[in-house]
């Protein structure tokens, strides 16, 4: 006997009450009762109890008899079932076996009081073991000790801790009933495929890849895809030892639902358990993928951009005028070499939110009318390219002829001349390699010094300044008449002519001469030399030259002489000529397609890839990116710098991979996303559920959806229940053996016309609960390793205790007693 809660008995000094106080009585008999009733609810809320033991326990016995459960490991189950309903011999342990399956086994032989429960499988080769647990938890009394013991081989055709038996765990969990595993065996090396799945989305016109899954023990084996025309694709000399993936494509005809079944023929090895080498599957193939073409430079660059895609793209060209309405019917915008001022900006910003937040996909393409040298340097599509604009600037020294005309009469003697040399070479010492120097000396004749050449001959242009001295008249117009001449002949940017002179010369037609050059486009400056000498014609002659004028005292004061201004210029970032590229995607961008066999391209646009982009190809030598893709919002964004129809990629119309390649670019960029909704289908309990999670931030838009049932033409629709701010579910009544075929799209809140493409979905006929020899191998493995136990022949359960409260007795009790007091007390008296 323990008390539960102890401190009510405090309580009990109330049954004092009716004997001292002011609630005494003088009726000994009345003060009994009352005394008797307070002592017992004060013991009664102390919680008394007491460890009993259990009069009796209940057994049950799950027996997995299941097609997958080799005879031998069944005869062995058997025999554990027959030890341990023997070895239990007390009468107070009560029975129930629950079968699972055993068609065609040898029936159970158990004895008379043994309750036997069997469990039929939903479909032929089909057990859940779910539904076994369930009938197990219905067999148990309601009080009582009790224990399950679960033979099986793991191999549950449905998710063995998922929702087809959580509820049965989780009631064995409450009433703290063990659940013990004993595992059986399967056929060791059993050949069975368990999975076939689409590697992605089925699209017709697009190469569809699935994965199959075999399972075995060293079988080498063909695997056949097989359609309602024949044979898909196939795959030889698979060799099955364990688990092995096989990689199996084709191409889809239609859009539609398509029947496909994976067969596995053997052609080298033993399969202990043949029959079970073939599944089946639908496959959904979604409509063609609708492109929105804008193109503009490269002519006809729409249609041939269909033409080597092919039927998996409904190309639309838009070459005219576009507005934001066009998106509406768009999974993918290809921007081809159109330039920015042919694209309004209230289209672009509206791309933007479509990719951000619609979810569609766009490629930029092109050449010398996209990207920079397009003018989308600052546009609303840049910002979401996944390559950024270079645009480089090259500092240009433009050519230069100079012809240096120096005086050297008599009145240039003594350092003047020298003067005026110093004056020549620092103007000389000015020029480039690629520039051109003369020189013209006059002492009342002209003669060229150093005939027009290139400034590089500094060593002969030296020679002949350095034998120039003083002596003879001053002469200077016909000095000036030869230069002009022999500027005429030149072909640079800027023609300069350099008079030095100490401003002695004579009278004559400069003005009309010197004017006459300026305006073909040759520059006259003076340099007066030495002091005190004459300037204002000098002046002159510089402004009618539009040059300017020096002055030169002394060689302290020598000037600086501009012939020119350098001037930056920005180089073109479109860069023709043929360029080696590396490829640098994984396989989802090329396919079946050698990356390797990429030629080469005969121009590209230099860009470079901003971080978080992934590149694809890119040049061989100097690393820039020619294609390059990432995420930008919900959408894909593209960019290929080169024009995927126009003369960049001319030595790519004879590579045979060219058309595949840039349908998975395409592919991969629309990615599926462009729909308001994504659709998803599931079974459950009693049928299935169509899921619709919202993309797009448009609240007017609603999923709608068509169930369409093997069988039968008329289409039903579903109504969709908000059951979160952007999802929304529909259920549709199904059992285990049907298929579901449903089509959903989207449409306005007040208008039920579709707005888009249809989604197909499907689950086949047992979807979600796999045939049973078609399990994968980790089901059991996970089944086993969550709920392993001790098997009943070696550790049969031990005796269970309970504890009995008497509380509610002595409550009870109370009553009675108080009952009685109050009978004692109203009882006539004679």
């Amino acid at each position: 006997m323990q008390l539960l809660e102890p401190a009510f008995l405090i309580l009990a000094v109330a049954a004092l009450l009716p004997w001292i106080g002011p609630l005494r009585t003088s009726d000994r008999r009345h003060a009994l009762l009352r005394s008797a009733a307070l002592l017992l609810v004060a013991v009664a809320l102390a919680r008394p109890a007491r460890v009993v033991m259990d009069s009796a326990e209940h057994r049950v016995l799950v027996l997995d008899r299941s097609a997958s459960v080799t005879d031998a490991e069944d005869e062995r189950a058997r025999a554990l079932v027959a030890q341990a309903l023997a070895g239990e011999a007390d009468a107070r342990t009560t029975w129930s076996v629950v079968e699972v399956g055993g068609a065609g086994r040898p029936a159970l032989d158990l004895p008379g009081p043994v309750r036997h429960v069997r469990v039929e499988p939903d479909a032929a080769d089909v057990t859940t073991l779910g539904a076994a647990l369930d009938a197990a938890v219905r067999t148990l009394p309601s009080g009582g000790a009790a224990r399950v013991t679960l033979f099986t081989d793991g191999l549950s055709t449905g998710d063995p801790l998922g929702a087809d038996r959580g509820h049965a765990l989780r009631a064995l969990s409450e009433r703290g009933v063990p659940l013990d595993i004993v595992a059986l065996e399967g056929a060791p090396g059993d050949l069975r495929p368990v999975a076939l799945e689409p590697a992605g989305p089925s699209r017709v016109g697009i190469v569809t890849e699935l994965v199959a899954r075999l399972v075995g023990g060293g079988q080498v084996v063909a695997c056949r895809l097989v359609g309602p025309g024949g044979e898909l694709d196939r795959a030889e000399n698979v060799v099955v030892d364990g688990e092995v993936a096989v990689a199996l494509s084709f191409e889809p005809d239609a859009a539609g639902f398509m029947d496909i079944a994976l067969e596995v023929e053997m052609t080298d090895g033993v399969d202990p358990r043949p029959g079970d080498e073939r599944l089946e599957r639908t496959l959904c193939v979604q409509d063609a993928l609708r492109v929105l073409y804008m193109g503009e430079r490269v002519a006809g660059g729409g249609e041939r951009l269909a033409q080597l895609v092919g039927r998996g793209f409904d190309v639309r060209d838009a070459t005219a005028d576009v507005g934001p309405e066009d998106l509406d019917a768009a999974d993918l915008v290809v921007l081809d070499d159109r330039p920015a001022k042919s694209v309004p900006e209230s289209f672009q910003e509206e791309l933007v939110e479509r990719v951000a937040a619609g979810g569609i996909g766009f490629v930029a393409a092109g050449g010398e009318a996209a990207f920079g040298p397009g003018g989308f340097h600052d546009a609303p599509i840049e910002r979401m390219l996944p390559v950024e604009f270079v645009q480089k600037e090259e500092k240009r020294d433009p050519s230069t002829t100079l012809v240096v005309i120096i005086d050297t009469s008599g009145s240039m003697g003594g350092n003047r001349v020298q003067l005026a040399k110093e004056v020549a070479r620092l103007a000389i010492r000015r020029l480039l390699p690629h520039d051109k120097v003369g020189m013209v000396e006059f002492y009342g004749a002209k003669r060229w010094a150093v005939p027009i050449q290139p400034a590089s001959n500094s060593i002969e242009i030296e020679r002949a300044l350095n034998r120039l001295d003083a002596g003879g008249g001053t002469v200077i117009l016909p000095a000036i008449e030869e230069a002009y001449y022999g500027l005429k002949n030149v072909r640079t940017r800027y023609k300069h002519v350099l008079i030095l002179t100490d401003g002695g010369v004579e009278t004559g037609a400069f003005e009309p001469l010197v004017r006459r050059m300026a305006q073909d486009g040759m520059t006259v400056s003076t340099v007066l030399i030495g002091p005190d000498a004459h300037s204002e014609f000098l002046v002159s002659i510089s402004n009618w030259g539009q040059g300017r004028f020096y002055s030169v005292p002394n060689r302290f004061n020598l000037p600086e002489i501009l012939l020119k201004q350098p001037a930056s210029a920005k180089l073109p970032a479109y860069r023709p000529g043929t360029v080696n590229l590396r490829a640098r995607g994984g396989p989802s961008w090329w396919g079946e397609v050698d990356p390797e066999s990429t030629p080469p391209v005969a121009g590209y646009v230099e860009t470079r890839v901003r971080p978080g982009a992934e590149r694809v190809l890119e040049t061989e030598e100097e690393g820039h990116p020619v294609l390059a893709s990432w995420r930008y919002g919900l959408g894909r964004v593209s960019a290929l710098t080169t024009e995927p129809t126009g003369p960049g990629t001319e030595p790519w119309k004879d590579w045979d991979g060219y058309g595949e390649m840039l349908g998975r670019v395409l592919a991969r960029t629309a990615a599926d996303t462009s729909a308001p909704f994504a659709f998803e289908v599931v079974r459950e309990a009693g049928g299935a559920c169509v899921v619709a999670e919202r993309r797009a931030a448009a609240a007017d838009l609603v999923p709608r959806a068509e169930v369409v049932r093997s069988g039968v033409e008329a289409r039903a629709a579903l109504s969709f229940a908000q059951v979160a701010p952007d999802r929304f579910e529909a259920r549709v009544p199904l059992d285990a053996r049907s298929a579901l075929r449903v089509e959903a799209a989207t449409s306005r809140q007040r208008d039920d016309a579709l707005l888009g493409p249809r989604t197909r979905l499907a689950l086949d006929p047992l979807a979600g609960i796999a045939r049973e020899h078609q399990v994968a191998p980790e089901v059991a493995t996970r089944f086993e390793g969550a709920l392993a136990g001790v098997a009943p022949e070696t550790a049969p359960p031990a005796a269970r205790t309970r504890l009995q409260e008497l509380g509610p007795l002595l409550a009870l009790l109370a009553l009675l007693a108080y009952l009685a007091d109050v009978t004692y007390r109203r009882w006539p008296t004679s």
